[in-house]
């Protein structure tokens, strides 16, 4: 289990992209529902995902990722401010095939790496298809008093803001596909 302290916020990408100078990669991820651990076994449905030995009762969100061709299954505790839970575990095409065709909600999006001036790496989300114009960026801190510098790209904060999430994107894109 790790913790993980990040600020996010929305980017103003009408003007100059830096970040776009930096590495980047595609992203294709889905949020589970549905999702038990019974006696050690972790199950999306009625399919065996794995035995795992972590204590998983905060979890409220299971999302698995392909992420240049490494797939990620990850569980999220809920957020109190910018910190909350998080398991990873790395997981093979073979689950992730069955996964990503189940008809999940998801999302696609282009990341890039960019470090700011005071040498913290921001990831600066460019999202795809009915997000496509969408930009957040987020950085992951040491503490939430952490002192950064913000870059002047960024716009409103969504730390603490609801709706703003990733998996509350991706039944965003749910709900709009099935009206």
């Amino acid at each position: 289990m790790a913790i993980e302290i990040e600020r996010r916020f929305l980017v103003d990408g009408r003007n100059e992209k830096p970040w776009r100078e930096g590495i980047s990669k595609q992203i294709l991820q889905f949020y589970l529902k549905d999702v038990s651990l019974v006696d050690g076994s972790l199950f999306y449905q009625n399919l065996h995902i794995m035995d795992i030995d972590e204590n998983l009762q905060d979890i409220v969100t299971w999302r698995i990722r392909n992420y240049a061709g490494t797939y990620i299954l990850t569980a999220k505790g809920r957020k109190i401010g910018a910190a909350g839970t998080e398991f990873e575990w790395e997981v093979g095409e073979k689950l992730w095939a069955k996964l990503s065709n189940s008809g999940l909600p998801g999302i696609r999006k282009t990341r890039y790496l960019f470090e700011n001036n005071d040498g913290m790496l921001w990831e600066i989300d460019e999202y795809e298809g009915i997000l496509a114009g969408l930009i957040i960026a987020e950085v992951e801190l040491e503490s939430e008093e952490q002192s950064i510098e913000i870059p002047e790209w960024t716009r409103l904060e969504l730390t603490n803001l609801r709706g703003w999430s990733n998996a509350a994107l991706s039944n965003m894109i749910k709900d709009a596909d099935s009206n």
